[in-house]
């Protein structure tokens, strides 16, 4: 059998030669040489079994919103977490989510349930699995300051679960990645709901009034520098409503690149070398991007 009846055997549903661009929230990527949506725990292990005997590279796929796949796309598998692992528990003040989760909705049935301390991921388009490994967040709070446990599949193709001093998160950053990701213990706080949604409603505006919402994009592209805002330096560089072929930075947002519907993802690459270059000539700052950048470039 070949690797591709293999994985097929494990996960029914899997296609070769996936446009990744699809997947993304910029719209951009060349094709996946397999890609997989895993819908249970029991099809997880098995190909993580299949991938390591296979010595198969694998990327993990969340809501591709913090995401720039290279125009030749990604060798190996694809995986997309979906079905029981978009499950939400709640027991208490605690809440399970697992990694296929969006972060907009766990914020928001938490909100609803009296719970507060991830309202401020309301505006984050993710999921878990993916905030976990960039500790995602804003200026408001974050996903790892509340983080219990987090539930993993081992080298030993067995469920662990991994607890807080192991994740080592900071500023846009875990030692998560890699991991194999299955869900997270979250430890929140009773709260008015009523105080909990207006806070929402309030960071739902903001967002609406400051970002490109309605074109494609992946969010933040650059970190903040410890002392400044990357869209501040960017917007004083000059690059605002500056573009390369199909990708532009957004006028709303200096620190939001967009696809006018033609970009590639070399034009956004592009764009990000030419601002970090202007932006250090001007500041002697080195912007670092907040995008993940994936694939063979």
């Amino acid at each position: 059998m070949s690797v591709a009846d293999d994985l097929r055997a494990a996960c029914p549903g899997l296609k070769t030669q996936e446009p990744l661009s699809r997947h993304t929230s910029l719209a951009v990527g060349g094709p996946a040489d397999y890609y997989a949506d895993v819908n249970s725990l029991q099809e997880l292990i098995a190909i993580r079994n299949i991938s390591q005997s296979q010595r198969l590279l694998v990327f993990f796929l969340g809501a591709g919103s913090n995401l720039l796949v290279s125009d030749r796309g990604i060798r190996g598998l694809v995986i997309h977490l979906q079905g029981e692992f978009r499950r939400i528990e709640f027991k208490g003040t605690y809440v399970f989510a697992g990694a296929g989760v969006m972060m907009p909705t766990l914020a928001r049935q938490a909100a609803e349930r009296g719970l507060s301390g991830i309202e401020s991921l309301i505006g984050v388009p993710g999921t878990v699995g993916g905030g976990l490994v960039m500790n995602a967040g804003t200026r408001e709070g974050w996903l790892g300051s509340v983080v219990v446990s987090v539930d993993v599949i081992g080298n030993t193709l067995k469920a662990e679960t991994l607890s807080s001093e192991s994740f080592g998160f900071g500023y846009r950053h875990s030692n998560l990645e890699g991991k194999w990701i299955t869900g997270a213990s979250l430890a929140l706080k009773s709260e008015e709901p009523a105080s909990i949604m207006k806070r929402i409603d309030d960071l739902l505006q903001y967002r609406t009034r400051t970002q490109p919402l309605t074109t494609a994009n992946c969010g933040s592209v650059f970190k903040n520098p410890v002392d400044g805002h990357a869209a501040e330096m960017i917007e004083k560089a000059g690059f605002k409503g500056k573009a390369v072929g199909g990708a532009r930075v957004s006028d709303r947002h200096a620190n939001f690149i967009i696809n006018e519907g033609s970009a590639t993802a070399q034009d956004v690459r592009d764009l990000i070398s030419q601002i970090q270059k202007k932006v250090e000539e001007q500041f002697s700052v080195r912007l670092e991007p907040e995008v993940k950048m994936a694939g063979e470039w």
